[in-house]
């Protein structure tokens, strides 16, 4: 009982983070929207720059940072995608975004939840997924120089469905965290709840994503 409340526990913990994460990022994008045409094209490029750079940081850091610092790299990294997503704010309206954002969380919910019960290692997709994301990142680079017809829907399609696997074998292996946190001191443990939350905050962000563009498509 006492390791269920727990697991319980980290798990609630760990979505509070990455909520606190897409508010920042809500936050930032609206106020960033306002200002959109005075954002430059190179201020969006370094943007995106130091987004992979703070990703990169964290996550080789954090073992070494306390809790506090990590949390602030990790708002800090929302921040930033809020200024990139700025434009989302401007290319559709607030019913659009609302829609789109309710249909993605019940996406989310539902594919965490599969995580979370499904009594099959996930663990052995995890390469296959590494592999069709790294096949997506192809697809679409190709796409953006040799754009063909249907090809966005597709992607925008594969995009959610490889998305949601992603977030049931995070979740599962969130799971697994809590097992090695159980028995740690409450700073490595919280070390545990920002690294979790920043997987399932990428998770559901590029959830977003690909249903927005797939809306996108079906509007077109």
């Amino acid at each position: 009982m006492e390791y269920r409340l727990s697991q319980s526990k980290f798990i609630s913990k760990t979505l509070l983070v990455m909520a606190l994460g897409l508010l920042v990022t809500y936050g930032t994008g609206m106020l960033a929207s306002n200002y959109l045409r005075y954002i430059s094209f190179t201020t969006m490029l370094v943007a995106m720059f130091l987004e992979l750079g703070v990703v990169i940081y964290l996550r080789s850091k954090v073992s070494k940072m306390s809790p506090a610092k990590a949390t602030s790299w990790f708002l800090i990294y929302s921040a930033l995608n809020g200024i990139t997503f700025a434009t989302i704010f401007v290319l559709y309206d607030l019913t659009t975004i609302g829609t789109v954002f309710i249909i993605a969380a019940l996406m989310f919910a539902s594919s965490a939840m599969v995580g979370m019960t499904t009594k099959k290692d996930l663990s052995m997709f995890g390469q296959f997924l590494t592999m069709s994301l790294i096949g997506l990142l192809i697809v679409s680079l190709v796409n953006i120089f040799l754009p063909l017809k249907g090809l966005n829907l597709t992607i925008s399609i594969f995009g959610m469905l490889l998305f949601s696997g992603l977030t049931a074998y995070d979740m599962q292996k969130i799971k697994y965290f809590h097992e090695q946190a159980y028995y740690m001191n409450s700073n490595d443990v919280s070390r545990f709840i920002i690294i979790a939350a920043l997987e399932l905050y990428l998770d559901f962000i590029n959830i977003f994503l690909y249903l927005l563009r797939f809306a996108s498509n079906n509007d077109n």
